[in-house]
C-alpha cells in the first residue's frame, strides 16, 4: 500500500487525512494519508529522510509552521513555489522530492465559488507566512491590482515585498487602529482564532471606522464561523471560511501525485458536506 502523509506541528484536529482517505477510496487507489506532527525543525529533516528511503511514499502535504522550510529538503520546485517561496505539496518521483503550492488554486477556486470578484478591488491580508503568500499570488492571479499586508513582526511583512512589489504595500499594524482605512476585502491567513483559541480575533472589524468591506474571508476553518466572521456578518457583510479552500488544494495535490485521475465536482461536494458535518460536531 502506497503511504501519504500530512506533515505539521499541531494536527490533532485536522480532517485532511478524511478528505484525502475519501478521495483515494472513492478513486480505488490502494494508498492511506495520515498525520505525521513534528516538534522541530531536526524531526522535520528526519521525517525527510524517512521518506526518501521508503519506497511506499509517495509524497506529503505541509502545514504549519513548515511550508517555507521544507524548500531547503526538496530537490525541485514548480515556478509558483518559486515565487509564492512556500509549498505545501511534495511529490517523490524517481527518488526526486518536487514541491509545489496547491493553496493558491484552492484559495483562487473558493473564491469563484462564492462569486468574489477581486479586479480593482483594495485587499487587505492578514499575516505573511506561507499561507499568505499563496493566497497573495491567488489575488495576483486572480488580477488584483492593489494589496495590502500587515502583520505583528513588521520586518516579516518587509521580507515578502519583493515577491510582489507591483502589487503588494507593506503596512504597520498599528496603522490599523490609528487611521481610518478602506478596504473592499479583507482577508485573514493567521491562526488567530482558530479552535480552541475560538474568541479571539484578529482584525477588530466591529469598531473599524472605515466604510465597511463587502467581503470578509478567513483561511481557518475550525470553527466554520470565527468571531472575526461572526462579527463581520453582524454588520452585513459578505463572508468565507476556509473549507474549500482546503478541500480544493487536496484534490489539486491528488492530482499531482496520481497524475490522470478524475475528482467529479459531484465528489468534491460530497466530501464538502461531510466536512462541514465534521467540523460543526467539534466546535
Amino acid at each position: 500500500m502506497k503511504k501519504l502523509f500530512l506533515i505539521g506541528k499541531s494536527l490533532k484536529h485536522s480532517i485532511s487525512p478524511f478528505i484525502h482517505n475519501k478521495i483515494l477510496s472513492e478513486l480505488g487507489i490502494d494508498a492511506v494519508y495520515s498525520n505525521f506532527e513534528l516538534s522541530d525543525f531536526v524531526k522535520l529533516k528526519e521525517f525527510v529522510e524517512m521518506v526518501r528511503k521508503d519506497k511506499d511514499v509517495v509524497g506529503f502535504n505541509i502545514t504549519i509552521p513548515y511550508k517555507e522550510d521544507i524548500l531547503e529538503f526538496c530537490d525541485e520546485v514548480s515556478e509558483d513555489v518559486r515565487i509564492i517561496e512556500a509549498a505545501n505539496t511534495v511529490k517523490k518521483e524517481n527518488g526526486k522530492l518536487l514541491a509545489y503550492n496547491t493553496d493558491w488554486i484552492g484559495f483562487k477556486k473558493s473564491l469563484e465559488d462564492i462569486g468574489v470578484d477581486v479586479k480593482d478591488k483594495k485587499i487587505l491580508v492578514l499575516g505573511s507566512g506561507g499561507a499568505a503568500k499563496a493566497c497573495i499570488y491567488g489575488l495576483y492571479r486572480m488580477g488584483a491590482k492593489e494589496i495590502f499586508v500587515t502583520n505583528r513582526t513588521y520586518e516579516k511583512a518587509e521580507s515578502i515585498k519583493d515577491l510582489f512589489e507591483d502589487i503588494l504595500k507593506i503596512i504597520p499594524v498599528e496603522w490599523l487602529k490609528k487611521y481610518d482605512f478602506k478596504y473592499d476585502i479583507i482577508i485573514n491567513t493567521t491562526s488567530v482564532g482558530m479552535f480552541p483559541n475560538i474568541e479571539n480575533s484578529p482584525f477588530d472589524i466591529e469598531n473599524y471606522g472605515a466604510s465597511i468591506p463587502v467581503f470578509v474571508y478567513d483561511i481557518i476553518y475550525n470553527p466554520l464561523k470565527t468571531t472575526f466572521l461572526k462579527e463581520a456578518e453582524i454588520k452585513g457583510i459578505k463572508t468565507g471560511n476556509g473549507l474549500k479552500m482546503l478541500v480544493y488544494q487536496a484534490v489539486e495535490a491528488e492530482k499531482i501525485w496520481f497524475g490522470g485521475i478524475d475528482i467529479t465536482s459531484n465528489l468534491i461536494a460530497e466530501i464538502l458536506n461531510e466536512c462541514e458535518r465534521k467540523v460543526a460536531k467539534v466546535e
